[in-house]
């Protein structure tokens, strides 16, 4: 708010002598001089809300700037005006106005220049100051009631005096809102320096909505309560945290009234027509005297600004209630200032947590990543092992057999020696199938393609084949097996999927075999209450520490480093098993003490109905031997045909090589394949399709071979009934991989 502080001249004149003053500012113009320059109200976009004054004229020219302000009409007759002549206070009334003002650049470029020019007072000045002085020198005639009045009550100094402390305090308000200085010192400070200027016995903030934090509750309580106060003296009783709902409810539209400009001055309140609620309130605190104006932030009710006079009555004059809606105002924007800064605060509070969280979950990404490389690395070198022993055993002991086969002259091997060679391929063989079928039926439960088949078992029959599994693996190692079958015959019947039960006690025992040591003991034992069957895998081996129990069932996790490992292993075996266990509902515990041996239990709940099957996501067949996987091949190339059926056969498929064409459409017709592989021609190939499609079996599909094709020729063997086509050399991935396709579909 603009404050002249140097000015020539601050007083109170007639409306006459307020008119020839005018006239001297008129005068100067001259219009065809560029350099001079006249503002006043009429220059302003707005005449509202003009600050602190009524009107203003402006005058700027190289030899004089002067500024003529009407700052307040005390009645009809008699004004209140500044005049100054400095330059700096002219700057800061511009700088007040300027965003108001309607002028061109080129004018407000001149005003800068010359008030920055600071030349020396000459003549025109002298004399212009001689004919306000002529003017301001005459008496003045005190015949209004109203003007008498007001120089009765109080001097000229002491209104100016007080002006000007007024405008310092609403100056000291803006200068700590814009230092940010807390909101607790900046109201604490503007109230009790209001307080003594206005020497009011009370002035006190009762707000309005004050958060309370319930002492057993998480929920926040809303309270009005008086939070700020600065008193006269020390007799007056403090109000600091006084409440008053009651009144405030029962008044019609209270809140609403304040918001649209209301605001409650009381010069005598015994003499007042105030409600009977809040005159008994103010009886009892001792209030005479009462002002109150609203404090609105965001176009809500914060608070209430209260003058208190707890001695006397008190009639508020116009200037006082001005300064406190001023103060009141100021006040607003220092809270509103103060709560978007603790929004801002929390916001940021709010953001570093985040950053901080997301960089938790980062630095926790690193280290699962750093782990699963890990135990990728550890997986590779277990899987590099696991498959390079049986590996040896086949390429080493076929190759010996190939090579003592080719020269039977020198054969020196004995037929007890070739079935020993054979008996152990087939067993590295089927250790390599093992592997493999354990990885992929891992893949399949982690991708959700499991489904349980499940169906009535014996679990004294299952338990028979475990033991007799386990028995020879056992004897070789010096290890003792027994097992104790402790379900009664009326319980023997349980539902279950019984591959995979057969898979999770067989992963189970052979874990147990491999880290007893010779002259130990596994113990196998089932038993069985009405809705589950509990299967305890017990050995004496090397245990386990507790700290590695929980890494027990986590994939490609050995508690042996695979490099300086005693054991072998993928560390698959118990992942896919717990993977197994809980795929049925189920539950598996571990109990282990190192040196002294484990003991794993399955829970498994009985699945008497269908629905407690347990599919992940997507469905997969239930059974390999349940779905059709016959192949039939037509084929004259005896290379392709060799190359077809060894390929297919290893992926457990069932295939048939048909070689005479003509007998061919027959034979399939009673075989009922589901696919049918062509290495024909393509006249051959449409000839056959056509006589395989019009038995309209619809579970057929055909795939041909061809050294090349194009879109057309596709085209028309797809319009025949062709589904497939594979070109030469065969792909074998994508041979199964179209198969797998067609099988699973």
């Amino acid at each position: 708010m603009f404050t002249p502080n140097q000015s020539f001249i601050s007083k109170i004149i007639t409306y006459q002598m307020f008119t020839n003053i005018s006239h001297l500012w008129q005068n100067l113009v001259n219009k065809n001089n560029p350099e001079e320059i006249y503002l006043n109200e009429s220059d302003l976009v707005s005449q509202e809300n003009i600050h602190n004054f009524l009107s203003f004229q402006l005058f700027i020219s190289p030899k004089l700037q002067c500024l003529l302000l009407l700052e307040k009409q005390i009645d009809e007759q008699y004004y209140q005006i500044t005049i100054t002549f400095d330059h700096y206070e002219i700057l800061d009334f511009l700088d007040l106005i300027q965003y108001k003002l309607i002028i061109s650049n080129e004018q407000l470029l001149t005003i800068n220049s010359i008030l920055f020019q600071h030349k020396k007072e000459d003549l025109d000045h002298q004399n212009f100051i001689f004919a306000i002085l002529q003017i301001l020198t005459k008496p003045l005639t005190l015949q209004d009631n109203c003007l008498k009045e007001y120089y009765q009550s109080q001097s000229i100094e002491i209104i100016l005096k007080n002006k000007i402390e007024q405008e310092r305090i609403l100056h000291q308000v803006t200068q700590q809102i814009q230092q940010d200085v807390d909101l607790l010192i900046i109201i604490k400070m503007t109230i009790e320096q209001v307080q003594t200027l206005l020497e009011i016995d009370r002035l006190l903030i009762y707000q309005i909505k004050v958060p309370i934090q319930q002492e057993f509750s998480e929920e926040t309580q809303f309270i009005d309560t008086v939070t700020y106060e600065a008193k006269a003296n020390q007799i007056i009783p403090s109000l600091l945290n006084f409440q008053e709902e009651s009144c405030f409810k029962n008044i019609q539209n209270c809140e609403e009234k304040y918001l649209n400009g209301f605001h409650l001055a009381i010069e005598d309140v015994n003499n007042s027509n105030l409600n009977s609620c809040l005159k008994e309130v103010m009886e009892k605190l001792g209030v005479k005297a009462k002002i109150a104006i609203p404090i609105i932030v965001k176009n809500e009710l914060w608070g209430l600004l209260i003058a208190h006079q707890c001695f006397n009555v008190r009639k508020w004059k116009s200037n006082e209630v001005n300064f406190l809606k001023n103060i009141s105002e100021y006040l607003a924007v220092a809270i509103y200032q103060y709560n978007s800064c603790q929004k801002l605060e929390q916001q940021k509070k709010l953001l570093e947590q985040q950053i901080e969280t997301k960089a938790k979950q980062l630095q926790d990404a690193l280290i699962v990543a750093q782990i699963a490389n890990q135990s990728k690395t550890e997986f590779l070198g277990s899987i590099s092992h696991e498959l390079r022993t049986p590996l040896t055993c086949v390429i080493g002991l076929s190759g010996t057999l190939l090579h003592w086969s080719k020269d039977t002259m020198k054969n020196s091997l004995s037929n007890e020696q070739q079935i020993r060679y054979l008996n152990i391929i087939q067993d590295s063989g089927r250790k390599l199938l093992n592997l493999i079928n354990n990885i992929l039926d891992f893949a399949d439960i982690e991708a959700g393609k499991s489904l349980l088949y499940i169906e009535q078992i014996s679990l004294e029959n299952v338990s028979k084949m475990i033991y007799l599994s386990a028995l020879e693996i056992a004897r070789n190692k010096g290890i003792s097996i027994k097992l104790n079958n402790l379900v009664n015959s009326d319980l023997d019947n349980f539902f279950a999927d019984g591959e995979r039960l057969y898979q999770i006690l067989l992963n189970l025992v052979d874990n147990a075999i491999k880290f007893t040591p010779s002259g130990g003991e596994v113990i196998i034992t089932i038993s069985r209450n009405k809705n589950q069957a509990i299967f305890q895998i017990e050995d004496t081996g090397i245990g386990i520490n507790k700290e590695q129990i929980s890494l027990l069932f986590t994939k490609f996790q050995q508690l042996e480093n695979y490099r300086t490992r005693t054991h072998s292993g993928t560390g698959l075996g118990l992942a896919l098993t717990k993977h197994l266990v809980e795929l049925h509902g189920g539950l598996i515990e571990v109990q282990s003490i190192v040196g002294k041996g484990s003991i794993f239990t399955v829970f498994l709940p009985n699945s008497e109905t269908k629905n407690n099957l347990k599919p992940l996501t997507n469905q997969k067949e239930i059974v390999d031997f349940k779905i059709n996987k016959t192949i039939v091949i037509i084929c004259d190339d005896d290379e392709i045909g060799t190359f077809l059926c060894e390929l297919l056969t290893a992926a457990d498929y069932q295939v048939i090589w048909l070689v005479d064409i003509h007998e061919a459409i027959n034979r399939i017709k009673l075989i009922n394949p589901i696919i049918v592989i062509l290495e024909q021609n393509q006249k051959i190939s449409l000839e056959i399709s056509k006589n395989l499609k019009s038995e309209a079996n619809n579970n057929l599909h055909l795939i041909v071979i061809q050294e090349e094709i194009n879109g057309n020729e596709w085209e028309n063997l797809s319009t025949s009934g062709i589904d497939e086509f594979l070109l030469k050399p065969l792909q074998p991935s994508l041979l199964l991989k179209k198969i797998g396709e067609i099988i699973n579909h």
